[in-house]
């Protein structure tokens, strides 16, 4: 949430509970994402991300199994459980040693809020949007979003 960020240990796991995993650092920025390859991938109106650094995310149980795709010219790999198939991240080329935290698969998810809304040109009409967190029509530049973590988050 908003105000100095704690480091601390905490623990997520796929639906299933297979696979569980620790995150030790401090996150580099939060987003809702509106897009329309996010809402076709997920099923749902946006998708939430949290970016970190890959250092900071270590499997303690179970497997995930990686499987890649494309994205806008870009090569993505899918990390989910094997069992349930619960997306737990996604890497790319593009950005090494950066990983998308899926953050609902937190056990505890009440220590973060997004800083941002991407491609809000995209959002579902029937989605009401908090006029406090800053709103993007398409994608902004990382450092940008990395800013406003570290501004909100001090």
């Amino acid at each position: 949430m908003i105000g100095q960020m704690e480091q601390v240990m905490r623990q997520g796991h796929c639906h299933c509970k297979s696979v569980c995993y620790e995150f030790g650092g401090s996150p580099l920025t939060c987003y809702a994402c509106h897009c329309t390859d996010c809402q076709s991938s997920t099923g749902s109106a946006f998708t939430l991300s949290m970016i970190v650094n890959q250092s900071d995310v270590t499997v303690i149980e179970g497997s995930v199994a990686v499987d890649g795709f494309s994205h806008n010219g870009a090569d993505i790999e899918r990390h989910h459980c094997e069992s349930c198939g619960s997306v737990l991240w996604f890497s790319g080329k593009e950005y090494p040693g950066i990983l998308a935290l899926k953050p609902g698969s937190f056990d505890d998810t009440s220590w973060f809020s997004p800083v941002a809304h991407l491609w809000v040109r995209s959002k579902q009409p029937w989605l009401v949007l908090n006029s406090s967190i800053k709103q993007f029509e398409e994608q902004p530049e990382m450092a940008e979003l990395f800013g406003l973590w570290e501004s909100l988050n001090r």
